[in-house]
């Protein structure tokens, strides 16, 4: 059985604690591993060195966090009414990005939910965003790829990497990480860096990382790489230096759900001068091929007028889903469209 690294153990006695802290009346080491999602030999293992350290004690079957301990004393984090919110929406978009089971992340939550003080009861909801990322499947694989780019990342060591692009064959690389960015598309993570080879920038999938591991070779970021700025004409992870202006026409039926968010930063919206009630909704872009999603999400209530190829594209794309569904016909359904009958109220 391989070994489990030693931050993992960290980790999962953390959340025992906060189990135990969280059970004034004690548990039984049963209760624990099902807590927990852990064999009960693994619990038991992590009970005993817990009760070496002073930190949990026993009374019978039942064990107990020791609020007197020295080694248990905590931090706390005054906020704001505000502040706790922004802290609780961050925690739920967190567990919302994770279709994996991360327990860095839980133990993070939970050590977050234990520092907040005051009036503001968001304590319990983030114990309950950690514990729904505990129910995530495991995969060992993941994890052990995201800590390693984490910690190349943090400690700006190179990453070694064998990485398989979709539909390629597998290929290894030597990874600068320079910016690691969640994307809501796919539930996803993305590491941009100095990939060798070919010795220039790139950008890797997290879930297409088929092993990790860091190496001795240092780095330093470079001056001129941008940081977050990289990523301002980008839809959501593409990002390049030539723009692409997307020109989209939208329905009556849906421009009010446009205008209530502001989608790009370069975006522009003005009521079509042709057709009176429908929007028109420009921006520049680096890539659509990450736009296309959202493109798709608004159905037959958005019409791409530029560029070009993207406008060919989805046409191409509509008629494969009339043969496949054998419509006799195109129809302007209004508000029956594909957007509405996802999204609408």
């Amino acid at each position: 059985m391989p070994r489990i690294p030693e931050e993992t153990k960290l980790e999962r006695q953390e959340r025992l604690l906060r189990a135990l802290r969280a059970a004034p009346g004690g548990m039984t080491e049963a209760e624990l591993a099902d807590e927990l999602g852990l064999k009960r030999r693994t619990v038991n293992n992590y009970l005993r060195e817990l009760e070496v350290s002073g930190r949990i004690y026993r009374e019978g079957t039942f064990w107990f966090f020791d609020p007197e301990s020295r080694a248990n004393q905590l931090h706390r984090l005054e906020v704001s009414p505000e502040q706790a919110m922004t802290l609780y929406l961050a925690t739920r978009l967190l567990v919302k990005q994770n279709d994996k089971r991360n327990e860095a992340a839980e133990s993070a939550l939970y050590k977050l939910a234990d520092a907040l003080v005051g009036e503001m009861n968001v304590g319990e909801e983030i114990r309950q965003a950690a514990r729904e990322l505990a129910e995530r499947p495991g995969d060992r694989s993941y994890s052990q790829v995201f800590q390693a780019v984490v910690r190349g990342y943090l400690y700006r060591r190179a990453v070694w990497m064998r990485y398989k692009p979709r539909g390629q064959r597998p290929f290894e690389v030597t990874v600068r990480p320079y910016l690691i960015e969640p994307s809501a598309i796919g539930f996803t993570t993305y590491v941009i860096g100095r990939g060798d080879p070919p010795g220039a920038l790139r950008t890797y999938k997290l879930e297409r990382i088929l092993e990790a591991r860091l190496t001795g070779d240092s780095y330093s970021i470079p001056a001129d790489f941008p940081g977050l700025e990289i990523l301002r004409h980008a839809w959501s992870i593409i990002h390049g230096e030539e723009l692409v202006e997307v020109v989209l026409r939208f329905h009556p039926a849906v421009v009010d759900r446009v205008l209530e968010t502001r989608w790009h930063p370069s975006e522009e919206r003005y009521e079509d001068p042709d057709r009176p009630g429908y929007l028109i909704w420009r921006a520049q872009v680096a890539d659509t091929t990450d736009m296309l999603p959202w493109i798709r999400g608004w159905g037959s209530e958005v019409e791409v007028l530029a560029p070009p190829d993207l406008r060919e594209y989805l046409a191409g794309e509509a008629a494969r889903l009339a043969r496949l569904y054998g419509a006799p016909h195109s129809a302007d359904d209004g508000e029956d469209g594909l957007y509405n009958l996802l999204f609408g109220e």
